[in-house]
């Protein structure tokens, strides 16, 4: 194994024997064709099994890149197969569905793997070597940027975080690629459909520039399919000198795991003659996107797209942000509670005005808080839609906060205002600063307790279970449940109830009222969303 030039991170290769799968196979794409007709659960065993075999094996680059042709159109109907059984789905993912995203993320960082190796058979440093395989070189470049594009682009349509380790690799190839003048070369193949390197290099850092978190996903794609016209018009210069002295709207940090940066936001304590050059030129580069905003203001507009989007997209393009032009001074202050156990006793503590239960069947009694710390974070609202907020921490926290994508965050406002929602997206801005991304799960939650029926517990059962369980709330759900209230809780009561068949207490400082849980409708980090009903006596 070379890798001496890239840091590739790849494991040995050993010469296939008779034990290998892929030494039995006399013809890759007849053994194809046949794995093409099984049904589409075995073939993506055979196709995945094969292919980290292969990617194990010391075999010749022709022989290497005759295989990886015969399986890239059958991978990639597979990848858009499994893809489909969680694209449009309700975020954060349930389990069952999670399962096809990791499916489909094992899929793309294979195939990078696998053309990875080939760059490494062919990057030895002799000239001969070099001229003699400069076009596959070119090719196994271009196709592990379109795999790690496509698993990168996959991250951004689940609001998830990008997969560790893919933008360096980018970065790097890229790099890697223009040091030995193969970055403009047309590319034509089977994947390639006649680009550049260069071109698809600059498509996903306009995409990743493009604020893709806050847009829809029908937005997304919109995006990414227009970018083949236009991304020929941002300019890539890998200049640190001139870029940082020229101020380019956007730097790159080559080897560095991050998408692009906006400069003016980086290092605004960064003096330029204090920097020594040589040593940065091979780390920094510039992005510059002022003749796409000219070209793509003077058509006016993008085909199929809406004007709000093209005006943000000019925005994020030119490096500027909508709350910067116009609402610098509507940035509220707003206390961020994170966790189910904090969020019911969060709310447990305001004064709210019943407005999903009225229960009068039983005695009022005010609701027990238990002994637990709920924590709480003084943050910023910086930007809102419909669809939810975008908030910023307080640098004043005392407290470390490191949430997860899918937790659940509730919002107070200034004024008293209460909002669920789940955290679609989580990152770190220019500035050092920690910002959330979080969608509305509900504007109206209230805490409740839940007990197990007393009558239906025997008295060791009394003594030594706990039934008081404050880490829920209810709130009403959407149209698709009829707008029925739906109840957040821990999973715990699948494990220590039968949830069809014993009764629940819901206790509400109204009152309470004897509950079955019906339909679990999601799952969220070890919480459960369930639709329930009222238990009729008698």
């Amino acid at each position: 194994m070379k890798d001496t030039i890239l840091w590739l991170q790849l494991k040995p290769r050993k010469k296939p024997d008779g034990f290998c799968l892929y030494s039995s196979i006399k013809d890759v794409n007849q053994w194809v064709d046949r794995i093409s007709k099984f049904n589409i659960t075995d073939q993506e065993a055979h196709y995945f099994s094969l292919l980290v075999e292969v990617n194990r094996l010391d075999l010749p680059v022709k022989e290497r890149i005759a295989f990886l042709e015969a399986l890239h159109e059958p991978v990639m109907i597979l990848i858009e197969h499994l893809a489909k059984k969680y694209l449009g789905s309700g975020l954060p993912l349930a389990e069952d569905k999670s399962k096809y995203v990791h499916k489909v993320n094992s899929f793309w960082s294979e195939m990078a793997t696998a053309y990875k190796i080939i760059i490494d058979d062919l990057s030895e440093n002799r000239f001969l070597t070099s001229f003699m395989n400069q076009k596959d070189l070119a090719c196994a470049l271009y196709h592990v940027l379109f795999y790690l594009t496509g698993q990168l682009y996959s991250n951004y349509t689940l609001y998830s975080a990008c997969t560790e380790n893919v933008w360096r690799d980018i970065h790097q190839l890229f790099h890697f690629s223009s040091k030995r003048k193969l970055s403009s070369k047309t590319i034509k193949g089977k994947v390639s459909q006649q680009q550049t390197i260069e071109a698809l290099y600059k498509k996903i850092l306009l995409f990743s520039l493009a604020n893709p978190y806050h847009l829809s996903a029908h937005e997304m794609k919109q995006v990414w399919l227009l970018l083949d016209n236009y991304s020929s018009f941002a300019d890539v210069v890998l200049d640190s000198e001139k870029v940082l002295k020229k101020d380019y709207p956007f730097i790159i940090m080559a080897y560095s795991d991050q998408a692009p940066l906006i400069h003016s936001l980086k290092k605004p304590d960064i003096h330029v003659p204090d920097i020594n050059f040589p040593s940065v030129s091979s780390s920094i580069w510039g992005l510059a996107t002022k003749k796409l905003i000219k070209k793509v203001s003077k058509t006016n507009k993008f085909t199929d797209i809406s004007n709000s989007l093209l005006k943000c997209l000019l925005r994020s393009w030119s490096g500027e942000s909508l709350r910067a032009e116009s609402r610098s001074e509507m940035i509220e202050p707003v206390v961020v509670a994170l966790g189910v156990s904090c969020i019911s006793q969060f709310l447990s503590q305001i004064d709210i005005k019943p407005k999903i239960l009225r229960l009068d069947t039983k005695k009022s009694h005010k609701l027990k808080v238990t002994s637990s710390i709920y924590s709480l974070f003084q943050a910023y609202l910086i930007d809102e839609s419909k669809s939810g907020f975008r908030v910023k921490l307080s640098q004043h926290a005392e407290k470390p906060i490191t949430p997860n994508i899918g937790e659940v965050i509730a919002i107070k406002h200034i004024d008293n205002g209460i909002h669920i929602g789940y955290l679609r997206w989580m990152r770190e801005n220019p500035e050092g600063e920690v910002e959330f991304g979080i969608e509305h799960l509900s504007t109206m939650a209230e805490p409740v307790q839940l007990t197990r029926d007393s009558d239906t517990l025997s008295q060791s059962q009394h003594d030594t279970e706990k039934l008081d369980i404050l880490d829920s709330f209810v709130f009403p759900g959407g149209e698709e449940f009829n707008f029925k209230p739906i109840l957040f809780t821990h999973t715990f009561v699948e494990k220590f109830y039968n949830m069809r068949n014993d009764t629940l207490v819901l206790n509400h400082k109204t009152g309470s009222i004897n509950i079955k849980l019906v339909q679990k409708v999601n799952e969220v980090l070890g919480c459960s969303l369930y639709l329930f009903e009222k238990v009729v006596d008698g």
